[in-house]
């Protein structure tokens, strides 16, 4: 009896003291839903392992074995990483899923997203746009002073200039991007779609300014008589005085030039500002009027209806 006693203490001991297989910390598929492991793979598919072990790095463990898994539950309640590699943040919507503004404006920097349409600096978050030019087409149509040293400002300074022909050359002093609302820029979309055959090319239009703009800052004024303005507010349903058109060769409607030494000829400014002002526009034109061998540098471009015209940069110069 002692001994069979002295045998089963033994063998509990051993059975206690006995190691158990080390435990793998595996990639996290089912903590962050609720769903148990293998319903999340199903519906998820096999991108979320659920079999490798989580991704360590510089000694923080990460809920996932790797971006594919963290992507894949994105729609999760679970937060995931911000997308700039190497940082070990929680990536915000606000933030177009970086951890903060510096981080996404990085990421456009460094092509891992595409930016804005407007701004080019924020990801694109809401259709072509970032959340904050989102919210600024909202509203009415505003202004914003581009960078002397940025590419959009070179890219039309050279674009005005070298288009220019006739007279003495310009000097380009100032440029405004045109932050149209939201529905200006979708009765523009719509036309465009409705006339696949029509191509868009930019021209110039210029009309009377009376009004100090980019003197001191860059607002828009209320004078009814103030052409640029009007036209900037309405995206040319309004010119100036109210006028819904102009009136030429073609009948009513709008004309602009590719040559903008030609629209000059139609530009007025108030005696207290030094600079002249001209509209830069994308227009969508029939291919026959964008054959400068077959309408002439010299010849106006026409389009019968607003929608078909767009005030994309305000450019202020002088002579």
């Amino acid at each position: 009896m002692p001994s069979l006693v002295k045998n089963v203490v033994n063998w509990s001991h051993t059975f206690r003291t006995q190691p158990s297989p080390p435990q793998i910390d595996l990639c996290d598929v089912s903590t962050r839903t609720g769903l148990p492991r293998q319903l999340f793979i199903h519906f998820l598919g096999p991108k979320i392992c659920g079999k490798k072990p989580k991704f360590v790095d510089n000694g923080f463990k990460h809920p996932y074995c790797s971006r594919s898994c963290a992507r894949n539950v994105q729609g999760g309640a679970g937060p995931t990483a911000c997308a700039l590699r190497g940082c070990r943040a929680t990536g915000k919507p606000a933030f177009a899923n970086f951890c903060s503004d510096a981080h996404a404006r990085e990421g456009v920097k460094l092509g891992r997203v595409e930016g804005c349409e407007h701004c080019r600096l924020q990801p694109r978050s809401v259709g072509t746009l970032c959340i904050p030019c989102d919210r600024a087409t909202r509203g009415g149509p505003r202004l914003r002073e581009l960078n002397p040293d940025g590419a959009t400002f070179k890219n039309l300074r050279t674009q005005f200039l070298s288009e220019w022909e006739g007279g003495d050359t310009p000097s380009f002093e100032k440029v405004y991007e045109v932050l149209a609302p939201r529905d200006a820029r979708n009765r523009h979309d719509q036309y465009c779609a409705k006339n696949p055959s029509f191509l868009e090319v930019r021209s110039f239009h210029s009309s009377q300014c009376i009004c100090d703009l980019g003197t001191k800052e860059a607002t828009l004024c209320t004078f009814k008589s103030c052409g640029v303005c009007s036209i900037v507010k309405s995206s040319f349903k309004s010119l100036a005085f109210g006028a819904t058109s102009n009136q030429g060769r073609f009948g009513d409607g709008i004309y602009s030039y590719r040559n903008p030494a030609l629209a000059d000829q139609f530009a007025t400014s108030c005696t207290s500002s030094p600079y002249r002002v001209m509209i830069a526009c994308d227009v969508s034109l029939e291919p026959g009027q964008c054959d400068m061998d077959e309408i002439g540098e010299e010849e106006s471009l026409f389009v019968p209806s607003s929608d078909a015209i767009l005030p994309v940069y305000v450019i202020m110069y002088t002579k």
